[in-house]
């Protein structure tokens, strides 16, 4: 979200709150700032600057008094402005009043940091912001780790629980495997894209993606040792923003390695799978990681922790309690080392779920598909994809079977 804010508080606690708010990952590129004095205040400080995106007044008086002080800061408020107005009178009344004048929303003071913050959330996203698909970030917290095997098998269950269009997006350019993985031979991948920032908003966006059926597409990587991919963040943002409204989910398929690019990706993502091998050493960085991610992502944010290819070397591996008792919580999934159906799919070009008769790697998928807890909307975007076919069928004369219809007919 990018957004200005301007917050005029009364309360220590509300500015608590508001500091709380400026915080949040989610807010991280936003500009907030806190003045005193609250709605009293405004007038003075608005007169001097421009109307912020959303303004946030809190006022001590009651519902006439905090009206008067209303009235005095209308003049300065842009029609395009949101505000979220705090007061201290609990009434229903009084916030269907404020509604009925354009504010946003009305929140009982000091509001809690959860409350500000959905609040601010809600009202600072556009419409077109809060129909966004989810993304779901996957990386290895060490290389050889299976996570490309991981991200490909859960683009490919995601798209077929919700009957949608999941995009799998390789963003490892020198060495990713999506593309084996499904038997597709991408010609451009996302650096390509990413250097030609006019084709995000032009039609031919599509020939960079490969079909692998009807429920998972591929924006994959050509594997190019040449290229130095340091993606500009605001470059990036548009891309996947493209993407989030053209699919249903978007799936990350990250490189190993800790830069600001991938950093900024795990952070904004709606979810993130870390995958790691039951060894001392991904458990190390697994335990910094999720350490930094939880702190910065908040808990409503999940950050899921797969072990991979558990029993390759029984006696030299750590058990998930071991897991457990470091991070806090038990892992949200272990995956058998399962050489024989593994080694088929890739052979094959598809996913391991696609045949697979290993009971236990479907489960672990389930689980892992169960934690992610995204807001999935089943089909939309595949559903109008297919209205807007079928209508431009029709438009041009043609029936349902394809056939087009003579005249007077």
């Amino acid at each position: 979200m990018r957004i200005t804010v301007e917050a005029f508080v009364q309360d220590d606690r509300t500015r608590a709150a508001v500091d709380a708010v400026s915080d949040d990952v989610r807010m991280r590129r936003s500009r907030v700032n806190v003045h005193g004095g609250g709605l009293a205040e405004a007038p003075a400080v608005l007169a001097r600057t421009e109307s912020p995106d959303l303004l946030i007044l809190e006022s001590d008086k009651h519902s006439d008094g905090m009206m008067d002080e209303l009235d005095a800061v209308a003049d300065y408020v842009a029609p395009e402005s949101s505000v979220i107005v705090i007061g201290i009178d609990d009434s229903i009344a009084l916030y269907r009043q404020l509604v009925g004048m354009g504010v946003a929303d009305y929140l009982v003071g000091p509001p809690s940091e959860e409350d500000l913050l959905d609040a601010v959330l809600r009202v600072g996203s556009s419409e077109a912001d809060q129909a966004l698909a989810p993304v779901v970030a996957v990386m290895g917290v060490r290389g050889g780790v299976g996570s490309s095997t991981l991200a490909c098998n859960l683009a490919y269950k995601l798209g077929r629980d919700i009957s949608g269009e999941v995009v799998l997006v390789d963003l490892d350019i020198s060495s990713g495997t999506a593309a084996i993985n499904l038997n597709l031979s991408p010609r451009q991948s996302a650096a390509d894209i990413l250097g030609q920032p006019d084709m995000l908003d032009s039609a031919a966006f599509e020939r960079y993606m490969q079909r692998y059926d009807d429920h998972l597409v591929l924006l994959g990587s050509t594997a190019q040792l040449d290229i130095a991919f340091r993606p500009p963040s605001d470059v990036l943002e548009a891309l996947l923003n493209v993407l989030r409204r053209q699919y249903d989910v978007v799936v990350l398929d990250l490189p190993r390695q800790w830069s600001v690019w991938v950093r900024d990706l795990l952070l904004d993502a709606s979810a993130v799978v870390l995958v790691a091998y039951p060894d001392l050493s991904n458990l190390r960085d697994v335990q910094k990681m999720t350490t930094f991610l939880t702190e910065k992502r908040k808990m409503s944010l999940p950050t899921c922790v797969v072990l991979n290819k558990v029993g390759m070397a029984q006696k030299a591996e750590l058990a998930a309690k071991d897991f457990e008792d470091v991070l806090g919580r038990a892992p949200t999934a272990s995956v058998p080392f399962e050489p024989v159906p593994f080694g088929q799919a890739l052979n094959n070009g598809e996913p391991v779920l696609k045949k697979s008769s290993s009971k236990t790697f479907v489960r672990s998928i389930d689980q892992l598909a169960e934690s992610l807890h995204l807001d999935l909307k089943p089909g939309t975007r595949a559903s109008r994809k297919a209205r807007k076919g079928l209508l431009a069928q029709l438009l041009s004369g043609g029936g349902k079977d394809g056939k087009k219809k003579k005249r007077g007919a």
